[in-house]
C-alpha cells in the first residue's frame, strides 16, 4: 500500500487514517521543535507564548507505537527519525534553561531526553526486532475521539498560555488524561499486577500534576510548578511503560479465554430465556388442562341433572 507499505486496513480502518496514523506524529513532534527552538531563538523576560501549539498537538506523538507499516527497515527509520525531532526540541529547551542556571530545568529536561530514548529502543526492540503487535489497537473512532477532545485543552490552555502573568512550557498533562481514557477501555483485557498497577499510577500521577499546576497558576509558588513537573515526568516514564508493557501478550487475557466467557454467558443466558420459556409453556398447559376439567365436569354435572 504505498510509499510506506502499509499494513491492509482491518476493522475500523481505512487507508486514510492508516496514512493519518503516520503522518499526525510527525505533526506532532515537528510542533514540539518549533515550540521548544522559537522559545530558545526569542528569548522573553515577559511571560508570553511559548509551548500552546505542541501542548495541543503532543497526545498524537503518542501514536506512533502502532504506526501501520510493514517494512521492519522503514518502521525502524520511522521511529529514529521522530525521535531525532523530539530529542532536539527538548534540546532546545534544555539550552534555555542552561542559559538561564535553572538547575530543576536543566534536570527535567535531561531526564526527557533520556525517557525519549528508551521509549524509541523499546519500540524497535517490540515492532521491528521482535515483530510483536499492538494489543490496545487505534481505530478511526479513537482518532476522532482524540481530535474531539482539543476543545477541551484549548478551553483550558488557551486562558493559562495568554495570561501575561504566567508562562508555560509543552505540557503533557491533557494529552495523559486522553491516554488513560483510551488505555482504560482496554482494561478488561489486561491481567497481571504490572499493567494494572502502571495504569492505576499513571493516573494518579496526571492528576496530580494538573491539579499542582493549576495551584501554581493560582498562587504562583515555585513548589506547585516543581511537584507539577516531577509528577508529570513519573507520568511520562509510566505511559512510556504501558505502550511497551501492551506489546506482550501475557499481559493480557487470551482471546481463548475471553471467547470461553463469551459463550459461557451467552449459554447462560440461553437456558435462562429457555428455563422462562419452558415456565410459561408448562404453565399455560396448566391452565388449559384445568380449563379442560372444569368444562369436563360442568358437562357431565347437566348430563347427570338432564337425566334425572
Amino acid at each position: 500500500m504505498g510509499f510506506f507499505d502499509l499494513h491492509e486496513p482491518e476493522d475500523g480502518q481505512d487507508r486514510f487514517f492508516l496514512y493519518a496514523m503516520i503522518i499526525l506524529p510527525l505533526c506532532s513532534s515537528g510542533s514540539y521543535l518549533f515550540d521548544a527552538w522559537y522559545n530558545y531563538l526569542y528569548p522573553s523576560d515577559e511571560p508570553s507564548y511559548i509551548g500552546l501549539l505542541s501542548t495541543i498537538m503532543i497526545i498524537f506523538s503518542y501514536l506512533q507505537y502502532c504506526a501501520p507499516i510493514r517494512s521492519r527497515k522503514v518502521l525502524a527509520i520511522y521511529y529514529v527519525f521522530i525521535c531525532i525531532i523530539k530529542e532536539s526540541a527538548t534540546f532546545g529547551y534544555l539550552l534555555h534553561f542552561i542559559q538561564k542556571k535553572e538547575m530543576f530545568q536543566i534536570i527535567f529536561y535531561s531526564c526527557f531526553l533520556i525517557l525519549d530514548l528508551l521509549l524509541t529502543i523499546g519500540l524497535i526492540y517490540c515492532r521491528v526486532i521482535n515483530e510483536y503487535e499492538s494489543h490496545i489497537a487505534v481505530e478511526n473512532k479513537h482518532l476522532f475521539h482524540f481530535m474531539s477532545r482539543l476543545e477541551v485543552i484549548l478551553t483550558i490552555f488557551i486562558p493559562v498560555f495568554m495570561n501575561v502573568k504566567y508562562t508555560s512550557l509543552t505540557r503533557h498533562m491533557i494529552a495523559y488524561f486522553l491516554l488513560f481514557d483510551f488505555f482504560s477501555d482496554s482494561y478488561s483485557r489486561f491481567q497481571g499486577v504490572w499493567i494494572k498497577s502502571a495504569i492505576y499510577l499513571f493516573a494518579t500521577t496526571t492528576t496530580i500534576s494538573v491539579a499542582t499546576e493549576w495551584f501554581h497558576f493560582n498562587n504562583h509558588v515555585l513548589l506547585y510548578e516543581e511537584i507539577s513537573q516531577l509528577s508529570e515526568l513519573l507520568a511520562t516514564l509510566l505511559c512510556d511503560t504501558i505502550i511497551i508493557l501492551q506489546f506482550f501478550p501475557f499481559h493480557f487475557k487470551t482471546q481463548y479465554v475471553q471467547n470461553i466467557a463469551r459463550e459461557a454467558l451467552l449459554f447462560q443466558k440461553t437456558l435462562y430465556a429457555t428455563n422462562n420459556s419452558t415456565s410459561i409453556s408448562e404453565s399455560k398447559e396448566t391452565n388449559i388442562m384445568n380449563d379442560v376439567n372444569i368444562k369436563v365436569e360442568q358437562k357431565t354435572h347437566t348430563d347427570m341433572n338432564t337425566t334425572l
